[in-house]
């Protein structure tokens, strides 16, 4: 999952493979092979690239489709103990209808 992430990231911010390469600290060659999922980059990589594209691990490597941004303390709420999972999916869902108002899609 790493590759098909890793090149939407890329391709986001629109640098090449060689610019991310020099940018992590690593060869041209390095980044085709993870971008293929021939390859699976270390770990400092791994931070490296998240930090770079503001994103969390989880994200990278597929966990979740929200992109997190890099470990902030204030991007978590702490939940009660006894939330129940379906509690915090309303929760999520909540959030999402709240994100989803503040722009909403234009009718044409």
């Amino acid at each position: 999952m790493i590759g098909e992430r890793l090149t939407i990231l890329r391709k986001s911010k629109k640098i090449s493979q060689k610019q991310l390469a020099e940018i992590i600290g690593v060869r041209k060659s390095a980044v085709s092979l993870y971008e293929t999922n021939k390859n699976d980059p270390i770990d400092p990589v791994k931070i490296k690239l998240a930090k770079y594209f503001d994103v969390s691990l989880d994200y990278l490597l597929g966990i979740t489709d929200y992109k997190v941004k890099s470990y902030n303390e204030n991007n978590f709420v702490k939940l009660p103990e006894n939330v129940s999972e379906e509690e915090k999916l309303l929760i999520q869902h909540f959030v999402d209808f709240i994100v989803y108002n503040r722009n909403p899609p234009s009718v044409k």
